[in-house]
């Protein structure tokens, strides 16, 4: 082949690859999104944490990029909207009317975290009228037999189905688990008395002491304005530079900077390092978030693959940053040719997406595995020029940014955590689920290791107690036959004549009323109230109130509060 066709063959080859890359058919999302702005913890505010009215425009702002992305065709999107994302709709999902059928959508039970999700759905399925789901009934389920048209509320306000994991429940750690995690706290802690944390908390008192004046006086104590508190006290900050103008013209942007940058650093290495251990050797503990996150990734992929393209359509997952962080270093994310944006807290609203598809624009059959592809996609923040961009995972290069399912699900699954019982075992936790499932196992072990037939206790008292009746009847028996014995019934007499408290109308059920032979009435005893044998003991002292303790809180009865604990007893009259 002459050298000119060469090259004509190679320039061919090269815009044929260039464009079956560029032509993909997207079957599933997958996304976390970090919340929205929220009122900080700390502050006037402090423990009533909220999604504030910017926090929720946000979360739509992102919702209706998605939109942009997954339910539109590139023809309606302005060149605006196509420098932020081009258009990949999803196969099979519906375009207008939500169908909770085809998507997941999961939260954290903050309420700021499902106010934020709710937002989020508002811009992906925003309300609409005259458009009705299949698989909700279609046009049918909204017309009458008049023939009258009803829509939903709110001009056809759509109802999303938002699953929020309470920290009670074992799903909850797909979504931040770090939580309830024993190991992850207690390595937190270590984390203080590390030389290079105990370095860096020195070169940076006096900034933040500095800053205490002019940003968190009458608000934050001085004692707790340092590095160990870098995240809460760049919330704060943030927060007030957004909305206290007296703020935003005493913080400067490089301190707004500064605070940033050391709340990235710090959250980095309580949810990044991988080097730390924490139960067992490589456990990774500081990254625990990330392995469970990574976790459900696998997992609902799978189940989309399961179904042939049928469910999970769309994963949406709302909670906080550390599993992102967690998730960037597991990754080499935090280590690769973007990693200035990898080691910094996310901007709230950021979105981390991974995309299952395949090459080509055939959408008529589910491909199999060996044809489905992932990449990585990331959106910092919700302003209205951010883009989604494509990054490599696992350190590979640009070039390598798609890989094939079976690599990415391979190289997951070298630290991904894909069993409740796995990471109960990695983090030591005392959580109601990980006691229940030591105790199954325990009993599993237990009925394995015993190969004798048993029999359960309640069984053996049965017997026990049909063999006592069947001896007892037969000695009955003989006693009747052999030995003379005349059973016969006799009527009681009640007698008149019972003193004590209530005299004769004393009962046999009585018996706290003293009696004694003269007949003399005598005081109830045995009563609490009145100091006698039958009280809480000596631990209630006078004016008291009775506590008790639910799985270890002190409880106190609200009904004590009038006690009598401290009131003379009623003395005994001696006379009727």
């Amino acid at each position: 082949m002459a050298p000119h066709d060469l090259k004509v063959f190679l320039a061919l080859l090269s815009a044929t690859c260039a464009s079956s890359q560029s032509t993909v058919t997207v079957w599933s999302s997958f996304a976390y999104i970090f919340h929205g702005e929220r009122t900080p913890i700390w502050g006037p505010a402090a423990g009533h944490a909220s999604l504030t009215p910017y926090g929720a425009q946000q979360l739509y702002a992102q919702g209706s990029v998605f939109r942009d992305r997954y339910l539109s065709a590139n023809t309606t999107l302005s060149d605006e909207e196509n420098e932020v994302t081009k258009s990949f709709p999803i196969v099979g999902v519906e375009r207008n009317a939500l169908d909770n059928s085809q998507l997941s959508i999961f939260s954290t039970a903050d309420d700021f975290v499902t106010g934020g999700a709710l937002a989020f759905m508002q811009g992906l399925y925003p309300p609409i009228t005259q458009a009705f789901a299949y698989n909700n009934g279609g046009m049918n389920a909204s017309v009458l037999a008049n023939g009258s048209l009803v829509n939903y509320p709110l001009e056809g306000y759509q109802y999303p189905n938002i699953q929020s994991m309470s920290t009670l429940e074992p799903s909850s750690i797909w979504l931040d688990g770090h939580v309830t995690c024993t190991e992850w706290w207690k390595s937190a802690n270590d984390f203080k008395t590390n030389p290079a944390s105990a370095d860096l908390y020195n070169q940076t008192y006096s900034f933040y002491k500095n800053l205490w004046s002019t940003t968190f006086a009458d608000t934050i104590p001085m004692t707790t304005v340092t590095l160990d508190h870098a995240y809460d006290l760049y919330d704060y900050a943030r927060y007030q530079y957004n909305h206290n103008e007296t703020i935003r013209e005493t913080l400067s942007a490089d301190e707004l900077n500064i605070l940033m940058t050391l709340a990235g650093d710090h959250e980095l290495s309580l949810n990044g390092n991988l080097s730390v251990s924490g139960l067992k050797e490589g456990d990774m503990i500081r990254a625990i978030a990330g392995r469970t996150l990574a976790g459900k990734i696998i997992a609902q992929f799978q189940a989309q693959i399961a179904s042939g393209g049928y469910s999970n359509k769309m994963s949406l997952i709302f909670g906080s940053y550390e599993p992102m962080l967690a998730f960037f270093a597991l990754s080499d994310l935090s280590d690769g040719h973007a990693s200035s944006l990898f080691t910094l807290v996310p901007e709230p609203g950021s979105a981390m997406v991974f995309e299952l598809f395949s090459v080509g624009n055939d959408s008529s059959s589910y491909p199999v595995n060996e044809d489905l592809w992932i990449r990585f996609l990331y959106r910092s923040g919700t302003n209205a020029t951010a883009p989604f961009v494509e990054y490599p995972l696992f350190g590979l290069g640009n070039s390598q940014a798609r890989m094939r399912y079976h690599q990415f699900r391979a190289n997951m699954l070298d630290f991904a955590v894909t069993d409740t019982a796995i990471w109960c075992d990695t983090c030591g936790s005392v959580t109601s689920f990980c006691a229940a499932l030591e105790d199954i196992s325990s009993s599993s072990e237990s009925s394995q290791g015993n190969t004798d037939v048993t029999v359960s206790p309640t069984v053996a008292g049965v017997i026990g107690a049909v063999v006592a009746m069947a001896i007892f009847g037969l000695v009955s028996a003989a006693a009747i036959v052999f030995g003379g014995l005349r059973i016969r019934r006799v009527e009681p007499v009640r007698k008149n004549s019972l003193g004590g408290f209530k005299g004769a109308e004393k009962m046999a059920s009585d018996l706290d009323v003293a009696i004694v032979k003269s007949g003399a009435r005598h005081e109830r005893v045995g009563s609490w109230e009145l100091g006698g044998s039958g009280g809480p003991g000596p631990n209630v002292g006078a004016g008291t109130a009775k506590d008790g303790t639910t799985f270890g809180a002190i409880v106190t009865r609200h009904d004590d509060a009038d006690s009598i604990m401290n009131q003379a007893p009623t003395k005994p009259r001696e006379s009727v």
